[in-house]
């Protein structure tokens, strides 16, 4: 856990050097992968559940 915890460190310490532009430019495009993955996952999970809500108002509905 201590070698991790240099390693961030080391990349904080890095970044912090970095100026404004050049941190938007490295950090950017990890934050956009990151909420574009969090956005898919959360978008399947909410397709499952609705598709699953939806099978069960099927089943619990008398017939006509």
């Amino acid at each position: 856990m201590n070698a991790i915890l240099n390693w961030w460190d080391g990349v904080e310490l890095w970044l912090s050097g970095l100026g404004f532009v050049f941190q938007s430019i490295v950090v950017l495009p990890i934050v956009l992968a990151l909420a574009y993955v969090i956005a898919a996952g959360l978008d399947g999970a909410l397709g499952r559940g609705i598709g699953l809500l939806n099978r069960v108002r099927h089943i619990d509905e008398e017939p006509r």
